[in-house]
């Protein structure tokens, strides 16, 4: 314990937090290059130390894992794979054809979920026929209507919006013959059926959303669509009334590259200051040293220090030493007292909690708040 003390008390940072790493899986770091390939922001040393990163994560069987120690993920093995074969890894080296093999033996493209296929569809590797439709208008049902994006929670919420515009333009970066993924296909791309599976039970949400699904594409079909304009309008003007200062949203990776992505496709020459802002954020989210680069999918400080506080009280240190006076300083400081959207479902209530991230204002959360409490309250 007093070790354990000592590393503490080495580890706080000045302004009284402690911030340890929050791993994810390699998907972050493939889904970063590809953004960087559709934003039309490579930075070769930058790519360099990707790929290190991702081919460090490789497993022996030739697969990514999920999380520590997990077995492989057919999913993370094709962004892997299809991100390194972008950047120009070679197709016969060890590392690829082990990859390949594993990803074939679990059923290739087909088998992945429909965030990788999205991904693939954005540079011609899957067919947007073969992605659920979300039309635009979504963003004009009222918050009392059954579905409608409030229902969802914050981090889907924030990554939905922007999908809105992605999923119906369905925009595609042409990438080099040589970056195809056509190997990944078991049965050849001429072979894939496209159409959503259709559920086995007649009744449940399933079949509603499979319903649904088929409806919103013969509304897709149609000649005139009078709503649109005004709801893209809309979702563009949310995505970037929801952006953090630290250029993220919702302080978690998936809405933040689904922004980006939907900002730059939308490509007015008033979001070059979101889209700059929300490119370099990443780098207060990634860790690199001489030979890798990796992103975080999120960062906890909140999170870390509320709970290494309680940890350090509940081990004999006392609520006077200045390593505790410090951390619930700055615990306090983090307190969110400005409104959010969140606020739409809890109608008359004020804010003050906390969130995880330095930045993330719009979205508090019932986890944190409740062991910042803990950690004061000792």
């Amino acid at each position: 314990m007093a070790r354990s003390h000592r590393y503490f008390r080495g580890e706080q940072h000045a302004d009284g937090y402690w911030w340890g790493e929050l791993e994810s899986n390699p998907s972050m770091e493939a889904e970063y290059l590809l953004l960087c390939r559709f934003l039309e922001r490579e930075d070769t040393e930058r790519t360099r130390k990707l790929v290190n990163y991702i081919l460090d994560q490789q497993q022996e069987d030739g697969s990514w894992g999920q999380y520590y120690e997990a077995p492989g993920d057919v999913s993370t093995s094709v962004e892997c794979y299809f991100a390194l074969k972008l950047t120009g890894e070679p197709p016969d080296s060890p590392a690829m054809s082990k990859a390949r093999e594993f990803i074939l033996g679990k059923g290739g493209v087909p088998k992945a979920r429909v965030f990788t296929k999205i991904w693939l569809a954005l540079f011609g590797q899957w067919d947007w026929k073969g992605i659920p439709n979300m039309p635009p208008e979504l963003i004009l049902l009222p918050n009392w209507a059954p579905f409608n994006i409030y229902e969802f929670s914050s981090w889907a919420r924030a990554t939905i919006v922007p999908m809105l515009i992605i999923l119906t333009d369905r925009p595609q970066v042409t990438v080099p013959e040589s970056a195809n993924i056509d190997e990944l296909f078991p049965e050849g791309r001429e072979s894939v059926d496209y159409s959503l599976p259709k559920p086995k039970e007649r009744f449940g949400l399933s079949q509603g959303l499979y319903l649904l699904d088929r409806l919103v594409g013969l509304y897709e079909r149609l000649p005139v669509h009078p709503l649109r304009g005004m709801a893209r309008r809309r979702i563009i003007n949310w995505v970037l009334e929801h952006q953090e200062a630290d250029g993220a949203w919702g302080g978690i990776q998936p809405p933040w590259v689904y922004s980006l992505i939907a900002l730059h496709h939308d490509d007015a020459p008033g979001h070059q200051e979101a889209i700059q802002r929300g490119f370099e954020g990443f780098d207060s989210f990634a860790i690199e040293d001489e030979k890798t680069f990796n992103i975080q999918a999120c960062i906890s400080p909140v999170w870390d220090t509320c709970l290494t506080q309680v940890a350090l009280l509940d081990s004999g240190i006392a609520p006077d030493d200045p390593m505790i006076q410090e951390s619930s300083r700055w615990l306090m400081d983090q307190q969110i007292l400005s409104s959010g959207d969140w606020q739409v479902k809890a109608k008359n209530t004020q804010p003050g909690g906390w969130a995880f991230e330095l930045h993330n204002d719009n979205y508090p959360d019932v986890d944190d708040s409740s062991d910042v409490i803990v950690a004061l309250e000792l």
